[in-house]
Parts: C-alpha cells; structure tokens; sequence
C-alpha cells in the first residue's frame, strides 16, 4: 500500500512539474509581448479642464464607464475627516433632474451594474452597461455631479449609515482599528495617516454645511477625468462627453494637499490594546512612489522585490518565517508603487497561541537582513513573470482596465505610462532588486504596531 501511495504521489509530482514547465514557458512568453489585444488610449481635453480617456475594444456590446475625480481625503481639512467618502453616498439621493434612487433604478433596467470607491487619492463612479447606453450614463453623471441634491434629512440619515460601516470595519475589526493607529503612528504630515472613512469624532461633528462646501469647492470640471473601454468609437463618446461634461461651468480648482514627509529620525513602535483572539504584529516603512523619468528604476526594483518577498507561493518572508522558522502563523505584505507622494510598504503578521511577539519581530528583521544575499536570477526572473502576466490578464477585464487608467491619470502618472511600467520591469535585474532592499526595506525607517488581546500579558 505504501509503495502504491509513492508511485502515485511521483506520478503527480511529474505531472505537475511538467505542467508548471509550460505555465512558465507560457509566461516567459509574456514577458516579450504587448498588452493583450489592447487598443491604445485616445484622449480629449476640454475648455473647461475635462479629461477623456477612451479605449475601444469591440470583443462584445458592452461597455466600462467610469468617471474618475481628483478628490480623495488628501482634500479634507483637519477635523472634517471622511467628507469625501460621504459623497459615495449622496451621490445617489437625486438631483435637479433624477429622483433619488432613480440612478440606480435607471441602470439596472438597462442590465447594468454600478458602484463607486473612494481613496486618499481619488474617487470614482463607474458603471457597466450595454454599449448603446453610454450616452445615457454620461448624461445622467455629468447631471448628478453637476446639480446634486444635498438636502439635510439625508445627510442625516446617510452619516449614521456611515457611522455603522465604521464600527463594523474598524471599531469592531482588531485588525482594521491596528491598521490605523499604525497609519496615523508612521507619518507626520501625508494624508495617508487620516483613515478614508473619517475618525468617528470627527463624523460626528461633521454636518450639512461642511458636505455643501466640500462639493462647491471639489466637483468642480478641473477634477473629472472620464473613462470609457468598450464597444464605442471615440468619436461618439467624445460627441457625448461635449454634451454632458464639457457643458459644466469652469470654476477654480483648489490646490491638493501634497506636502513632503519629513524623513524618519529612527524606528518607532506602539501598542494598541482591544479584544482580539491573538496578537498580530504590523510593520510599515515608507518608500518612494513611482514618479516616471524621475525614480524609474528604482520604483520597478522595489516592486520585484516586493513580490519576491511577499507574491506568490514562494514567497521568501512567508516560507523562513512561518514555514521554516515557524515564528508566525500567517504574513502579507502590500505595496502601491502608484500613489501621489510616498507608499507605505507594509508587513502584515498573525501570530498563533505559541508564537511570542519579541521572537517574531527579531526573527523579521534578522530574515529581512539576510534575504539580499540569496536573491538570484531566477527569484528575479520568476517575480517579474508574476506581475507582468498579472497585468496582462487583466486586461480581459474592462473594468481593470479603465481602473488602472483612471488611478493612474488621476495621481499624476498619465494612463499611458502603463506599457512604459511593464518595460521597466522586464528591464529589473538582479542588482537593482538587491540595491532597493538595503536602500529603503530598513528598519530606522520602520514603524511597528503590535497588537495586543486585551486581557493578554505583554510577551
């Protein structure tokens, strides 16, 4: 029995290696090859500061629109935390000429779907409909972003929903209320440290009057980039554009909020004590964003090797630490190499009932240290195959695809640099993966966050 088990357990092992062979013959491939069946962008820009960004792709009669705004939280001032994420939802309490909820009403009777997110960075609207309705949606957004009802029974009712997404993100996730006690620990100045949502104090406080003067002063016409991918020619959705968008008044634009974050004096560390099943360790280290011409081979190497670090089955942190030194149950780690400013690199880490936090963090830094005089070729050439094949299969999606273009134009990096970052990629080698590590994954630029059960001693 035994032995029949082996021979099984080597059969599948072979047939496994030898599809994992073609997988990464298939994505060698990718490496060398364009954007899959991507037409290139086409833009317009408008008297009164629109932007238009379209992408016809005929491969079936729908169609992605989405309309992007340069208005994030980085636009809030202190102590009104949260308005722009408010306007997630006022957005579809009706206007001078839809009734609210008619919005939704209106989309889903053409079999279409819609939704909106809201960042630090941006905010967006978007919609998937059939190809024929694109007119009909551009109208309908260009009237709610123009003309919207912003009426005080509303706001009411809406901040007690916001309130409640809060509590049940935040309040009442251990993990998200660490998360921000460690956004706000790590920076002094950048936006990034105020949470998205807003901080419960300042939501209520927050009342109609503050909500009328963030949309006099931010959805103005200098703000919105359109975004359309599907089945349409420019040329109409340009036609259609000029009669909806580009008919809002021209108002001044407010400058954004970008300062410089002053540069870290040494490592930091805090605390934060709620009830929770097991300790989690949290570290987040400030590093550049991309900046195009600027920090190009630099920002390509920090994201290899982030994947090397933490993307895919094999990544290095994840097996030292919890497969072989076993001093975590579980690590992620994320990175933006698209924001406006800096990015935070962050380390997510559970810890189970037998790991000890001091262990951990000792464990950590030691591995992260050591790591660079491993790394090869083929951690390399693996990692840049990873997220270059990710980039090209979401192309399949036309809502990824008018993503990644309205964030990227929205933060300043232009839609069309997307194929200039994958050539930068293809273009990593070795050394400048080994070069970003020592440079900017240190800890003096650290900060940690432990989370501690609350009835836990301090181990």
């Amino acid at each position: 029995m035994i032995k029949k088990e082996t021979r099984l357990a080597k059969g599948l092992q072979s047939i496994t290696i030898r599809w994992m062979k073609k997988l990464l013959s298939i994505l060698f491939c990718l490496l060398f090859i364009p954007l899959a069946h991507a037409e290139p962008w086409q833009r317009h820009h408008f008297k009164n500061d629109v932007e238009l960004l379209v992408q016809e792709d005929h491969s079936s009669p729908i169609a992605m629109v989405q309309i992007w705004l340069k208005v994030g939280g980085r636009d809030e001032l202190p102590g009104k935390t949260g308005l722009a994420h408010v306007f997630e939802h006022m957005m579809f309490k009706g206007s001078k000429k839809l009734k609210a909820g008619e919005f939704s009403e209106i989309i889903s009777a053409m079999g279409g779907r819609h939704n909106a997110f809201t960042s630090i960075d941006f905010t967006a609207y978007f919609e998937t409909i059939p190809a024929n309705k694109v007119e009909q949606a551009l109208s309908m957004e260009a009237e709610r972003f123009a003309h919207l009802n912003l009426k005080e029974k509303d706001f009411l009712k809406e901040i007690e929903v916001i309130k409640e997404e809060r509590r049940m993100r935040t309040e009442d996730n251990p993990d998200g209320r660490l998360f921000e006690e460690m956004m706000a620990a790590s920076l002094r100045l950048h936006p990034y440290r105020n949470p998205v949502i807003g901080w419960m104090k300042d939501l209520e406080n927050l009342n109609i009057n503050d909500v009328r003067d963030f949309y006099q002063k931010h959805y103005v016409s200098s703000n919105v980039t359109v975004v359309v991918v599907g089945d349409v020619s420019f040329n109409d959705v340009k036609k259609w554009t000029r009669r909806s968008f580009a008919k809002i008044k021209k108002r001044a634009t407010p400058t954004r909020f970008n300062p410089t974050e002053p540069k870290p004096l040494g490592s930091k560390h805090i605390e934060v004590h709620i009830p929770a099943q097991l300790h989690s360790v949290d570290i987040a280290i400030q590093v550049p964003v991309w900046k195009p011409s600027h920090n190009d081979q630099q920002a390509a190497a920090l994201a290899v090797a982030t994947e090397i670090l933490g993307g895919g089955k094999g990544a290095l942190l994840s097996r030292e630490l919890v497969d072989q030194q076993q001093k975590a149950s579980a690590i992620s780690i994320y990175h933006d190499p698209f924001g406006m400013g800096l990015d935070l690199w962050y380390v997510s880490a559970q810890l189970g009932s037998n790991h000890r936090v001091k262990d951990y963090e000792q464990a950590f830094w030691k591995t992260l240290s050591a790591i660079p005089k491993h790394i090869n070729d083929n951690y390399v050439r693996a990692a840049k195959k990873r997220l270059i094949a990710d980039e090209i299969f979401a192309q399949d999606s036309l809502y990824l695809r008018a993503k990644k273009a309205g964030m990227m134009e929205t933060v300043g990096i232009g839609a069309e640099n997307m194929t200039q970052w994958l050539t930068l990629l293809r273009q990593v080698n070795k050394e400048q993966v080994i070069a970003a590590m020592k440079q900017w994954l240190v800890q003096s630029h650290s900060t940690t966050g432990v989370l501690y059960p609350a009835e836990s001693s301090h181990e």
